[in-house]
């Protein structure tokens, strides 16, 4: 007699095949062709994402496509993967098939430690968000970005769980070089639970942790110099709890419904940092689905509750639909956000400076907003891109700015510079200018300057 599928294998099944649409969905319809592209940007960030998987390998540390000639200050090893992959694949599909990969690799962990319940505790990870609130939880993200967020969960999820203390410590130290951020809200966590059990495990995967996280922060911050390394927390700190909360409250009542000492700990530890701390609000809203995925996996159901199940199933159901709302409402391309962009009127000139310029060649070129791109970026490092990508990262992005819009304006032209690309978006905003060094290039849309 066949052993019926049990629910955990159903709603991971179901969930590799939502995810495996979403990436031939997301950001692939463009509605004035009638056509699917799967190699172009669904929005500025991806075009950010891709030319970093272009240069990652270039150089160690490596350097920031969209502020040309500085290490990238930012966690940057789990592009490492998507670079590999986008030698066979573009970087587009790299990132959608990471996607997927890291769902699965994260549910087989979670598997091997739950057999029975880590169905829904992926759900509360992949699939799952509150109502009202205007962050996105982590499902609605990691169904587009997981490329970039789901490796820490995967290294954070065997640091708790494994038996052999040296996988957890090259675990957890492994998630601080991909993403310190987060280990400002496991570290105190890690803290308390050394504090309160006292066992030499917990406190080996303390320091691992603590040590891992300076590490991570002295490779990615050594070259901000503009401001020192605690402006994440002296800028950001303000007391606004609202959006943390809002997501916090289903995990909560998770929390109350499956008792874990531990995952309470990190709840409380994440909704206070996430209150206070609001660098990137995105993470601390992360965190708090994971431990709550780790709730139910682990939990023991609190059976004195009255109807403790129906109390758990409305919960969880909710949680669903405000997933299928959220994302929906998010990567529905009718609204204008996620499609693909390029211009074809651009291809000409992107393919010319391919076969014809170094791939350490610097170009000057405007990228206006997230929809007004320097495409150029994607293949040649820039020497200012989008505000919005660099600000935050501890750069003098003001001073490369300034010059950017005087060399706009007819002004010198930045040291750094070999080529200037002038194009639909540069015309649009500086229709006037005048280069004075030699043209290598012109079609009837864009034109090329050679600097030296």
């Amino acid at each position: 007699m066949t052993k019926p599928t049990d629910k955990n294998s159903l709603i991971f099944a179901g969930l590799i095949g939502l995810y495996i649409l979403a990436q031939i969905f997301i950001g692939t319809y463009d509605s004035d062709s009638g056509r699917f592209f799967f190699d172009k940007p669904a929005d500025g960030d991806f075009l950010y994402y891709a030319a970093i998987i272009n240069t990652v390998t270039d150089h160690f540390p490596p350097e920031n496509p969209a502020f040309a000639g500085v290490k990238l200050t930012q966690s940057f090893l789990q592009y490492y993967p998507a670079a590999f992959l986008a030698k066979l694949i573009n970087p587009y599909n790299a990132i959608r098939v990471l996607n997927v990969a890291y769902l699965i690799l994260l549910g087989l962990v979670l598997k091997k430690y739950f057999a029975r319940t880590y169905g829904s505790a992926l759900l509360l990870v992949f699939a799952a968000s509150a109502l009202a609130a205007t962050i996105n939880a982590s499902g609605v993200d990691l169904i587009a970005r997981g490329f970039t967020h789901t490796p820490f969960f995967i290294l954070f999820a065997l640091a708790l769980l494994a038996e052999d203390i040296r996988v957890r410590g090259l675990s957890i130290a492994g998630a601080a070089f991909v993403n310190g951020y987060l280990m400002l809200m496991v570290i105190p966590y890690l803290l308390i639970i050394a504090l309160l059990q006292r066992k030499r495990n917990d406190i080996i995967l303390l320091v691992c942790a603590g040590l891992a996280t300076i590490s991570a922060a002295w490779l990615v911050s050594s070259e901000a110099v503009a401001k020192p390394f605690y402006f994440i927390f002296t800028e950001s700190f303000a007391f606004r709890p609202i959006e943390t909360i809002l997501h916090a409250i289903p995990i909560i009542i998770i929390s109350i419904v499956y008792y874990h000492r531990q995952m309470r700990l990190l709840i409380a530890v994440t909704i206070i940092f996430g209150s206070l701390i609001h660098y990137n609000p995105f993470f601390p809203v992360f965190m708090l689905y994971f431990a709550g995925a780790m709730t139910v996996a682990e939990g023991r159901l609190n059976e004195n509750i009255p109807y403790i199940k129906i109390l758990r199933n409305s919960v969880m159901v909710i949680l669903i639909a405000g997933f299928v709302y959220s994302a929906f409402d998010k990567y529905n391309p009718k609204h204008g956000n996620y499609f693909p962009r390029y211009d074809s009127r651009q291809l000409d000139a992107l393919e010319w400076v391919k076969q014809n310029t170094s791939e350490g060649d610097v170009f000057l070129a405007l990228t206006a907003d997230t929809k007004d791109m320097a495409y150029i970026m994607e293949f040649r490092s820039v020497y200012m891109g989008y505000i919005g990508h660099v600000a935050h990262l501890g750069l003098d992005w003001q001073s490369r700015y300034n010059a950017t819009m005087e060399a706009w304006a007819g002004g010198a032209l930045p040291k750094e510079v070999d080529y200037i690309y002038y194009g639909p978006v540069e015309k649009k905003y500086f229709p006037d200018f005048v280069a004075h060094i030699p043209e290598v290039y012109r079609d009837s849309y864009v034109s090329i300057y050679r600097a030296r």
